[in-house]
């Protein structure tokens, strides 16, 4: 790849990732809710195992999102600095397995598996956010329907 090429591809690959804040958003509120959800039921010793299930999984799958979009902002941030020229790929390198974020082996890697790599990292994000909203569904379906 060019130079351009490899700026556009961070730039775009930068874009995509920092989409990612508006889901952690809707995964922090549905953790949330979940949470309180399941304080409203203990509450009220209402008894409903499945819903207690949906929620507390939903909860997990939600702190799992966190995570993943903690992540996610990073590497955002990261193409972020790439595509601006703010920093090479060796600097990154060398400054990452400093921190010990990187393994030696896998410094000077090309551009296009670090795109791959961020990418399946918001797949996995995407990934837990639906099932927490599933789980939170599901718990309020039960929950309406018993």
């Amino acid at each position: 790849m060019t130079e351009v090429n490899d700026r556009a591809l961070t730039a775009v690959t930068a874009a995509l990732l920092e989409r990612a804040r508006s889901l952690n958003a809707l995964s922090i509120a549905l953790t949330i809710l979940a949470i309180a959800a399941l304080m409203a039921l203990s509450l009220l010793d209402a008894g409903r195992p499945v819903v207690a299930l949906a929620l507390a999984t939903s909860v997990a799958a939600g702190l799992t999102e966190t995570y993943l979009a903690l992540r996610v902002a990073f590497d955002a941030a990261l193409f972020r600095l790439l595509a601006e020229n703010a920093i090479d790929v060796t600097a990154l390198d060398a400054a990452m397995t400093t921190l010990g974020l990187l393994p030696a082996a896998k410094a000077g890697r090309p551009l296009g598996p670090r795109v791959a790599g961020a990418r399946r990292l918001l797949v996995a994000q995407v990934a837990a956010a639906a099932i927490q909203l599933l789980l939170v569904l599901l718990g309020t379906a039960v929950a309406v329907i018993s």
